[in-house]
């Protein structure tokens, strides 16, 4: 039996070729966030939806291919998914794929599938992943809707304080073990942090990290 999709990642996409094969608006929503994620997108659906034109049409970066699959459109991509909006022929789209090494999910297909992508709840620079691990996808979905209503783009400011405290603080020149003890102190009155950059105040955020980690850059 096939295993479960059990490691998550974040892909670098920047630059690389990812190829979406689906006529539908669920091809046009991957389509858009590959794009998010910098990949350059062939997106090949023999009949387009409306919401798949138009993405291809107001971006650049999405060449469309209005015809059906065809062994050979995988050539140089990093990634593919077939979204099963239309006719496909699975098995020679997933041959291919293990021929040139390619990351591939066929929608709702476990036996034709390396990935599936989680959930998502962005906020800016933060993404939160919910996974399941392809065992029950819609209880996903459920969380994202859940952590949508409680995750306020404070959390957003938090990250960009971190970073900015991060360049504060410079390179680490203690061991390891402390390094990460003083982090973990430094973010650990995470309501407090973000009060701080709800309230626009990213500056005290970031001078009680900086403060924490490393007293002697408590000023700059």
């Amino acid at each position: 039996t096939m295993g479960t999709f059990d490691y998550v990642v974040s892909l670098r996409l920047a630059g690389r070729r990812a190829v979406v094969v689906g006529d539908g608006p669920v091809a046009a929503q991957r389509v858009e966030d590959l794009r998010r994620s910098g990949a350059d997108v062939t997106a090949i659906a023999a009949d387009a939806h409306d919401d798949l034109v138009a993405v291809a049409d107001a971006d650049a970066g999405v060449t469309l291919h209005h015809r059906a699959y065809a062994t050979g459109d995988l050539d140089g991509a990093t990634l593919a998914i077939a979204t099963r909006e239309g006719d496909l022929d699975v098995d020679a789209f997933w041959a291919e794929s293990r021929e040139r090494g390619v990351l591939t999910s066929v929608l709702d297909d476990l036996d034709h599938a390396d990935f599936a992508a989680p959930a998502l709840v962005r906020r800016g620079d933060l993404r939160i992943a919910l996974s399941t691990a392809g065992r029950a996808p819609a209880l996903a979905k459920r969380l994202r809707e859940h952590l949508d209503e409680v995750i306020g783009p404070e959390y957003d400011r938090l990250v960009h304080a971190v970073d900015e405290a991060r360049t504060r603080v410079g390179a680490r020149d203690v061991p390891f073990d402390e390094w990460s003890q003083r982090w973990s102190a430094a973010l650990a009155d995470l309501d407090g942090l973000l009060a701080h950059v709800g309230a626009g105040d990213i500056d005290a955020a970031v001078d009680h990290i900086v403060s924490t980690v490393r007293p002697s850059r408590e000023s700059s």
